[in-house]
């Protein structure tokens, strides 16, 4: 019994782990990259031919801060998709460099896990994996995908509530869901806990 268990973590790791060549993806897969030095990963669906549509903010990064002397920064348009940083909101189609540039970096791009044993779960705590059970055909994500991307109809983004992996998840499996956020949301009500004992 312990050997199996063991096998499963070990090949969910694998999985999870592994960065995955563009040109083996496949229309519908979950995919996504780590951003700001690995501190939270980017959530999409890959739809075929180079492109991902995902969840961006929706509102600029100077709304957000509130600041009015915050100049946006002038980011050309890319000459593949024409995505344009600054300009871009919501539920978008990108191309793959796009979707997994951070700065100038191209991250690498790794597959999101569904069906994670319970015990594979410490490795939840990345947005990696959920034990949730993929139920959707890789069509019916797609679908899925362009559906909301045609009408934007994701609603307003939120950090904690409403994010990329939200919106991946929902695409996947037809529930929002975001284990990373999940897992900042434990780190925050513990630090409130800890706080409020001083």
């Amino acid at each position: 019994m312990m050997s199996k268990i063991k096998k499963e973590i070990e090949d969910g790791m694998k999985l999870i782990w592994k960065k995955v060549d563009p040109k083996d993806l496949k229309p519908g897969d979950h995919i996504y990259a780590y951003k700001r030095y690995g501190s939270y990963s980017h959530h999409g669906i890959y739809v075929g031919g180079g492109y991902v549509i995902h969840f961006t903010r929706t509102e600029s990064k100077e709304a957000i801060l509130s600041l009015s002397m915050v100049e946006p920064e002038t980011v050309p348009a890319c000459p593949e998709c024409g995505y344009q940083e600054n300009a871009g909101r919501g539920v978008i189609r990108t191309c793959l460099d796009c979707f997994r540039r951070g700065r100038k970096t191209l991250h690498s791009i790794h597959y999101f896990m569904y069906g994670a044993p319970r015990l594979g779960l410490l490795l939840k705590n990345s947005g990696t994996c959920s034990t949730l059970s993929c139920s959707r055909s890789p069509e019916q994500v797609v679908e899925a995908a362009y559906e909301l991307h045609r009408s934007n109809g994701f609603g307003k983004y939120d950090l904690t509530g409403n994010n990329c992996e939200h919106f991946a998840t929902y695409c996947q499996t037809g529930v929002r869901a975001s284990v990373q956020t999940g897992f900042y949301d434990d780190c925050l009500m513990k630090y409130r806990e800890l706080m409020n004992r001083s």
